[in-house]
């Protein structure tokens, strides 16, 4: 193992990798054009929720199983900001359950919307009405306990053991320099005296790397407060001490593959959206997009005549 290495990038994975290095007592290098805080950064907008999305590599499920349970262990220290919520995904007809979907953790079920209902009754977790649902025809849902990240004030809460800690040796994430070749990576990592490098410059790698098969996904979100008195409609279980629940739909009438609708509570953030958009690069929300999320914010139980979206933002993913 390399005993200093450059990592690059310090959004979540880079962030993340550096604390990892650090704790394998790795002196490291922490270098990048923008803060974690800046709201180009992926994770400052995006919704949080693990679960395996787009992801048709079985290979992923080890990695997926990993983080699952680093985040459970995560959840249990009231330091991290880790939620953990139960995950609706609505259909119109029963499906296969996916291969990550067998961790214990999870407690994965697959349920008829009556039962659903009854279940979400029982345990005092927050629907959408059930009514809008039946109309739109889903039948069916999968339903687990998943972590949600807070990544906003993770990646806050990260960077200060990275910069705390006695083998970070440098550490500077505002440089507003964007290396354009690999090579110009290596030529850093030799000048800080490193003798490793970790690429987490998500899709930067596109450019750095000369990889075409990277593509960004663009995704498009609202958010809103999510403890505003009058967020939930009179019909949409606005009981304040309901449990709030992560709701995501791929099938039609509500959602598609590339424009599915869903929410997410994240901290103090009510995340809805959305879009998937391969290789789609404007970076701002279109009207249509807006009419779109808003319309999702309807079906999903948030009482839009009275609450406005506090922000908007458009985030890229990269995919290979």
């Amino acid at each position: 193992m390399a005993s200093k290495v450059l990592v690059v990038g310090s959004g979540v994975i880079g962030v993340r990798a550096a604390l990892e290095l650090l704790r394998k007592n790795v002196s490291v290098c922490l270098i990048s054009p923008l803060s974690p805080t800046h709201a180009a950064t992926t994770s400052q907008g995006a919704g949080g929720l693990w679960m395996p999305f787009h992801c048709d590599d079985t290979r992923v499920d080890r990695w997926a199983s990993d983080t699952l349970d680093e985040l459970v262990k995560q959840h249990a220290n009231p330091a991290h900001n880790v939620e953990i919520v139960p995950v609706i995904r609505f259909k119109r007809q029963y499906s296969e359950q996916p291969t990550w979907a067998s961790n214990a953790l999870l407690k994965y079920k697959q349920l008829d919307i009556d039962t659903l209902y009854k279940y979400a009754t029982q345990s005092n977790i927050r629907l959408p009405r059930r009514d809008v649902f039946e109309r739109a025809g889903y039948t069916n849902a999968s339903l687990f306990h998943a972590p949600i990240v807070d990544c906003p004030n993770e990646l806050i809460r990260m960077l200060g053991d990275i910069t705390i800690h006695e083998r970070s040796s440098y550490i500077n994430v505002e440089t507003n320099k964007y290396f354009k070749t690999i090579e110009e990576v290596v030529a850093e990592a030799k000048l800080l005296g490193c003798d490793g490098v970790v690429n987490c410059t998500g899709l930067g790698s596109r450019a750095l790397c000369s990889d075409d098969s990277v593509v960004g996904a663009r995704g498009v979100l609202l958010h809103y407060n999510r403890f505003d008195d009058y967020l939930w409609g009179e019909a949409s279980n606005g009981d304040t001490h309901l449990m709030d629940s992560a709701v995501t739909i791929e099938e039609e009438p509500f959602g598609t593959e590339t424009m599915p609708c869903y929410m997410i509570p994240r901290g103090d953030t009510l995340v809805v959206g959305g879009t998937y958009l391969l290789g789609d690069e404007e970076d701002g929300v279109r009207e249509s997009e807006r009419e779109r999320v808003l319309k999702n914010a309807e079906h999903l139980g948030i009482n839009t005549s009275h609450n406005q979206p506090v922000g908007e933002w458009v985030g890229f993913r990269p995919y290979r």
